[in-house]
């Protein structure tokens, strides 16, 4: 959707101002605005032949006192965070510890004679400047991660201050130019009332963490920060994308009653849909983590549709183990309480390419070794273990299992071959585990919607991935805006 600014007077800023964007992550929030990345301006400063050394010694020690922060700030602001948002972390860690980066800040101290600042933000909106010319948005976003450190060292530099000593009052509106995840953070530290950005790096790891957080949030927002002022009442809808600044009474109202309804009706019960035929249909759920369960009982559906479990596998690639899995899927099921679970088996490849991951996708991962392909070609293990988590966690419960990118009916039988062994290795080991869990396959390919009949005499439910069905058959790549990109 293409952004809509409302433009106004910048020399009286105060009317009302509708922003339109994408949403990040459904909800709605009103409060006043802080906005956490204000324009940021770094003048170089000339050093003589003398000041260098001391220059080069306060910019590493700037590097080692941000990296104890950050330390810090995991293991004892954030002891409960989730394992996909350590993962995050994790990775920033990692950014912040690129030695062969901070090389060539020291190195172009030494060249330019400049200050550490200046030297700093140099090296850093380069290596941005390369991630935004990258056609992948995956990595593309990697840049916000970059100029997430450097603003951070850039405090510590400036201020002796980093990001995670930051504080604000809880339930303000954030507002931000770019989407960094330190301010995700902070945002959910301070219980914030929802996030508004004007990037669109909307898989940024900054977007996971405000959709694992459920804070109503939208990206994508032209001249946001230009046209607010910090303490502005703000409206975050993220359910359809809008960001409303200075509301007026009559807005500001209209807002507060959908927020009460969406109270009222939270945990409703499942809705009756009918098609005009008669036929009873049930509307589901699709979910990326756990922390979304709730807006199923929030909007009366019948269950959770798709689980997408991709959110498990870390930043560097790695499989959760098989407790780990268990422990996740076993909150999902329970957060359903009785309704029924469809969970997909990672579908890696594709859009969704993660960490080394990415080495086993081919040149094109969209035509690749993706999904069911990856599972019985080269990891039939990583299949089998989030198998058996699945079916262990299944127990007493209305779960199927969905395997995707499915091509013919031999993948199927392929498939149903290691869940066979599984169970078995489970009831040879007295674990318990689901006898009644139902398997399934996705349609997404249109070689797989040609033997739909077939493949359903092997699985007991299809789903349709329409995306990637409509993909493959225009020949249209589902990430780009022009079919022909």
């Amino acid at each position: 959707m293409t952004p809509k600014l409302t433009t106004i007077d910048r020399r009286d800023c105060r009317g009302e101002v509708v922003l339109q964007g994408t949403s990040i992550c459904p909800g709605m929030g009103i409060g006043r605005v802080h906005v956490v990345d204000p324009a940021l301006s770094v003048t170089p400063t000339e050093l003589a032949p003398h000041q260098v050394r001391a220059e080069q010694e306060r910019y590493t020690a700037t590097v080692e006192a941000a990296g104890r922060g950050l330390r810090e700030h995991v293991t004892t602001v954030h002891g409960d965070v989730t394992p996909e948002t350590k993962a995050i972390l994790d990775v920033h860690e990692a950014v912040l510890n690129d030695e062969s980066f901070h090389d060539r800040v020291r190195q172009s101290i030494a060249t330019n004679h400049k200050n550490a600042e200046w030297c700093l933000w140099q090296e850093a909106s380069a290596l941005i400047s390369q991630f935004a010319a990258m056609r992948d948005p995956y990595f593309g976003a990697r840049g916000e991660d970059v100029r997430d450190m450097a603003y951070n060292l850039l405090g510590v530099l400036t201020a002796g201050t980093s990001k995670a000593d930051r504080r604000t009052e809880k339930g303000w509106g954030f507002a931000s130019r770019h989407l960094h995840s330190s301010d995700a953070m902070l945002a959910h530290r301070s219980e914030s009332a929802g996030f508004a950005s004007e990037s669109h790096a909307l898989v940024s790891h900054a977007a996971i963490l405000l959709k694992g957080f459920g804070i109503p949030s939208v990206g994508g927002l032209k001249g946001l920060v230009d046209n607010l002022r910090e303490g502005d009442r703000l409206i975050i809808d993220g359910t359809d994308g809008v960001v409303v600044v200075r509301p007026a009474p009559e807005t500001l109202e209209k807002y507060r009653a959908r927020m009460r309804a969406a109270r009222h009706f939270e945990k409703a019960e499942p809705a009756r849909c009918r098609a005009v035929d008669g036929t009873e249909v049930e509307i589901k759920a699709n979910i990326e983590n756990p922390d979304q369960v709730s807006l199923m009982h929030v909007h009366g559906l019948n269950g959770i549709g798709l689980f997408r479990t991709e959110f498990l596998i870390l930043e560097d690639g790695r499989i959760p183990s098989e407790e780990e899995q268990l422990s996740v899927y076993r909150s999902v099921i329970k957060g359903a309480e009785g309704r029924p679970v469809i969970v997909r088996t990672f579908d890696i490849g594709g859009d969704k390419l993660m960490g080394f991951l990415s080495e086993c996708a081919g040149r094109n991962p969209s035509l690749g070794v993706r999904g069911i392909r990856r599972h019985l070609v080269e990891r039939p293990d990583e299949l089998r273990t989030q198998v058996r988590a699945i079916l262990r966690a299944a127990t007493d419960a209305n779960v199927g299992i969905l395997i995707p990118m499915v091509t013919t009916v031999e993948d199927i039988i392929a498939a149903k071959q290691h869940v066979d062994a599984v169970r078995n290795e489970l009831c040879e080991a007295g674990v318990a585990f689901s006898l009644d869990t139902r398997l399934g396959a996705m349609i997404e390919i249109p070689a797989a919607a040609a033997l739909t009949a077939e493949i359903l005499s092997e699985v007991d439910f299809v789903s349709v991935g329409t995306n990637d069905l409509l993909q493959y058959f225009m020949a249209a790549d589902r990430v780009c805006q022009r079919g022909n990109e």
